[in-house]
Protein backbone atom coordinates (compact mmCIF):
# COMPACT_ATOMS: atom_id res chain seq x y z
CA UNK A 1 0.00 0.00 0.00
CA UNK A 2 1.57 3.71 -1.12
CA UNK A 3 0.52 6.40 1.69
CA UNK A 4 0.56 9.82 -0.41
CA UNK A 5 3.43 11.96 2.34
CA UNK A 6 2.31 15.00 3.28
CA UNK A 7 4.29 17.39 0.66
CA UNK A 8 4.37 20.14 3.09
CA UNK A 9 6.48 18.31 5.60
CA UNK A 10 8.75 16.50 3.12
CA UNK A 11 8.64 20.12 1.86
CA UNK A 12 10.08 21.63 5.01
CA UNK A 13 12.74 18.22 5.89
CA UNK A 14 13.87 19.12 2.42
CA UNK A 15 14.60 22.67 3.14
CA UNK A 16 16.68 21.67 6.54
CA UNK A 17 18.96 18.91 5.18
CA UNK A 18 19.67 20.98 1.69
CA UNK A 19 19.25 24.81 2.38
CA UNK A 20 19.55 27.59 -0.13
CA UNK A 21 22.49 28.85 -0.95
CA UNK A 22 23.36 31.98 -2.37
CA UNK A 23 20.39 32.56 -5.13
CA UNK A 24 19.88 29.07 -5.41
CA UNK A 25 16.68 27.88 -3.21
CA UNK A 26 17.26 24.78 -1.03
CA UNK A 27 15.96 21.58 -2.20
CA UNK A 28 12.26 22.25 -0.54
CA UNK A 29 12.14 25.67 -2.56
CA UNK A 30 12.90 23.70 -5.91
CA UNK A 31 9.84 21.47 -5.56
CA UNK A 32 11.59 18.51 -5.50
CA UNK A 33 8.99 17.02 -2.64
CA UNK A 34 7.16 15.20 -6.08
CA UNK A 35 9.70 13.80 -7.36
CA UNK A 36 11.38 12.64 -4.41
CA UNK A 37 8.11 10.82 -3.38
CA UNK A 38 8.29 9.66 -7.45
CA UNK A 39 11.58 8.18 -6.73
CA UNK A 40 10.85 6.54 -3.30
CA UNK A 41 7.47 4.90 -4.79
CA UNK A 42 9.33 3.06 -7.18
CA UNK A 43 11.52 0.59 -4.86
CA UNK A 44 9.76 -0.68 -1.42
CA UNK A 45 12.91 -0.06 0.47
CA UNK A 46 13.13 4.11 -0.36
CA UNK A 47 9.27 4.19 0.06
CA UNK A 48 9.65 2.75 3.51
CA UNK A 49 12.42 5.32 4.18
CA UNK A 50 10.67 7.66 2.99
CA UNK A 51 7.38 7.01 5.43
CA UNK A 52 9.57 6.13 8.25
CA UNK A 53 11.48 9.39 8.04
CA UNK A 54 8.42 11.33 7.86
CA UNK A 55 6.69 9.21 10.20
CA UNK A 56 9.78 10.07 12.98
CA UNK A 57 8.87 13.92 12.42
CA UNK A 58 6.38 15.76 14.49
CA UNK A 59 3.05 16.46 12.62
CA UNK A 60 3.32 19.05 9.36
CA UNK A 61 2.09 21.73 11.99
CA UNK A 62 4.02 21.27 14.58
CA UNK A 63 7.27 20.77 12.38
CA UNK A 64 7.03 24.00 10.45
CA UNK A 65 5.98 26.04 13.77
CA UNK A 66 9.82 24.80 14.71
CA UNK A 67 12.45 27.00 14.02
CA UNK A 68 15.29 26.11 12.22
CA UNK A 69 17.02 24.87 15.08
CA UNK A 70 14.39 23.21 16.01
CA UNK A 71 13.74 21.38 12.86
CA UNK A 72 17.16 20.35 12.57
CA UNK A 73 16.95 18.69 15.76
CA UNK A 74 13.73 16.78 15.06
CA UNK A 75 15.73 15.80 11.98
CA UNK A 76 18.46 14.33 14.27
CA UNK A 77 16.33 12.60 16.13
CA UNK A 78 14.61 10.94 12.89
CA UNK A 79 18.02 10.55 11.92
CA UNK A 80 18.90 8.48 15.29
CA UNK A 81 16.16 6.76 15.24
CA UNK A 82 15.89 5.13 12.26
CA UNK A 83 19.72 5.66 11.00
CA UNK A 84 19.35 3.00 8.02
CA UNK A 85 16.05 4.63 6.59
CA UNK A 86 17.08 8.13 7.22
CA UNK A 87 20.27 7.00 4.84
CA UNK A 88 18.07 5.50 2.10
CA UNK A 89 15.99 8.64 2.22
CA UNK A 90 18.67 11.21 1.56
CA UNK A 91 20.49 8.95 -1.49
CA UNK A 92 16.74 9.99 -2.57
CA UNK A 93 17.12 13.45 -1.86
CA UNK A 94 20.67 13.72 -3.03
CA UNK A 95 19.87 11.79 -6.21
CA UNK A 96 16.73 14.00 -7.23
CA UNK A 97 18.69 17.36 -5.88
CA UNK A 98 21.75 16.82 -8.17
CA UNK A 99 20.20 16.18 -11.13
CA UNK A 100 18.01 19.73 -11.41
CA UNK A 101 19.43 21.42 -14.03
CA UNK A 102 19.82 24.63 -11.48
CA UNK A 103 21.63 22.83 -9.67
CA UNK A 104 24.17 21.50 -12.64
CA UNK A 105 24.41 25.08 -13.69
CA UNK A 106 25.13 26.70 -10.35
CA UNK A 107 28.75 23.69 -9.74
CA UNK A 108 29.06 24.84 -13.30
CA UNK A 109 28.45 21.24 -14.58
CA UNK A 110 27.92 20.80 -18.15
CA UNK A 111 25.94 17.35 -17.71
CA UNK A 112 26.35 16.03 -21.09
CA UNK A 113 28.04 12.76 -21.00
CA UNK A 114 31.30 11.85 -21.42
CA UNK A 115 31.78 11.19 -25.53
CA UNK A 116 32.16 12.29 -27.73
CA UNK A 117 32.03 16.01 -26.62
CA UNK A 118 32.65 15.59 -23.18
CA UNK A 119 35.84 14.58 -21.52
CA UNK A 120 38.87 14.81 -23.76
CA UNK A 121 40.97 12.05 -23.81
CA UNK A 122 45.05 12.05 -23.98
CA UNK A 123 45.90 10.51 -27.53
CA UNK A 124 46.93 6.64 -27.29
CA UNK A 125 50.17 5.32 -26.02
CA UNK A 126 50.46 1.72 -27.57
CA UNK A 127 54.02 1.57 -25.89
CA UNK A 128 51.80 0.26 -22.39
CA UNK A 129 51.09 -2.55 -24.16
CA UNK A 130 54.54 -3.59 -24.32
CA UNK A 131 54.77 -6.42 -22.11
CA UNK A 132 51.66 -7.72 -22.97
CA UNK A 133 52.48 -7.91 -26.53
CA UNK A 134 55.76 -9.97 -25.71
CA UNK A 135 54.06 -12.82 -23.81
CA UNK A 136 52.45 -16.29 -25.80
CA UNK A 137 48.93 -16.31 -26.19
CA UNK A 138 46.94 -18.02 -23.66
CA UNK A 139 44.10 -19.20 -26.15
CA UNK A 140 43.86 -21.45 -28.64
CA UNK A 141 42.72 -20.57 -32.42
CA UNK A 142 39.44 -21.66 -33.49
Amino acid sequence: MVIKPDTYLLTAALNRVIPPVGDLPGAGGMDLAEEVIKRSAADFRFQDALTRVLGALPSPNDFLALDDDGQDDALRTAESSHADAFGLWLDVVYTVYYMHPEVHQRLGWHGRSPQPEGNVMPPWDGSVLGVIRKRDPFWRKA
